[in-house]
């Protein structure tokens, strides 16, 4: 989130206001973190101020610090290794406290990061979110960075578990003044092509370069035969144009797929339930954030 007031929020205040009981939650949540959870501009406000806190401690000193000292550490070890030292404890002690220095200074950035994850605001609203999730109503998405979630998928600060509420009224049964938009079939096509591709360019080199050397062989060897690999390099060359018109098409359609993110949010501000989005809009969604 950059703080913009068209920022599509994780849900809106329409959203958790639809279910009486899942209202009555909130501002117990709310009660009990000191926040307004129903606010929806201050809720953007916060969770952006958030959000840019974290990301400047991963783009921060420490993460330099560390991983110069890790290049560093690693170059120095091996060169120490290469010298063959009559004494290789004492040769490979300095790259190795280097290394140690390094491996301390991730720590505290973990550690710094985890403590910022555990602010009350975004303790509380992750409790919001899993709420919601229990009453049925509507979560249009759960920011990757609330949760702490790294490359290995592995979440350091999750949603709670809720139970799912006895007798809770069904999602949507109080009427909202305004319906979400329909989703555009270009929008349907760019959600089915948006993870493909990505290696025409690497499958088009390998080809283009196994027919040259193909061609080259028959050149030196006078192997007739072997100039039928000539055709690599014409399949290397489709894929290339293949990879280059889908590459074209995906563009086209995330312009159009964003404007569909536009209309989410301004529905979403009018009180129209947003459902979750599917894994291609939210990785753009996440690039546009």
């Amino acid at each position: 989130m950059d703080n913009n007031p068209s920022d599509l929020l994780p849900v809106g205040a329409h959203a958790l206001s639809a279910d009486p009981r899942l209202a009555d939650t909130v501002r117990q949540i709310g009660s009990t973190y000191g926040y307004d959870y129903f606010d929806d501009g201050a809720v953007r406000k916060t969770l952006s101020e958030h959000e840019a806190a974290l990301r400047r401690l991963g783009r921060g000193g420490l993460v330099w610090a560390g991983s110069l000292a890790t290049a560093v550490g690693i170059v120095w070890l091996v060169w120490a290794a290469a010298g063959k030292p009559d004494n290789m404890a004492v040769a490979a002690a300095p790259p190795a406290a280097l290394l140690v220095l390094a491996l301390a200074a991730f720590v505290q950035v973990n550690l710094q990061g985890r403590r910022k994850l555990r602010h009350p605001f975004l303790e509380g609203y992750r409790h919001v979110l899993a709420a919601a999730r229990a009453h049925g109503a509507p979560v249009t998405f759960v920011p990757a960075w609330l949760t702490g979630r790294g490359g290995a998928a592995l979440d350091v600060a999750p949603l709670p578990s809720y139970a799912t509420p006895a007798g809770a009224p069904a999602a949507g049964v109080r009427a909202t003044p305004v319906a979400p938009p329909p989703k555009p079939a270009e929008v349907e096509e760019y959600e089915r092509i948006a993870d493909q591709g990505g290696w025409h360019d690497e499958a088009g080199w390998i080809l283009v370069i196994a027919g040259a050397v193909g061609v080259g062989y028959a050149v030196v060897k006078d192997l007739p035969a072997a100039y039928a690999s000539v055709l690599l390099i014409g399949i290397g060359i489709w894929t290339w144009v293949a990879g280059h018109r889908l590459g074209r098409r995906q563009r086209e359609l995330s312009g159009e797929a964003l404007r569909y993110l536009d209309e989410l949010t301004r529905s979403q501000a009018a009180g129209a339930p947003v459902h979750e989005l599917s894994p291609p809009l939210r990785k753009l969604l996440d690039t546009r954030l």
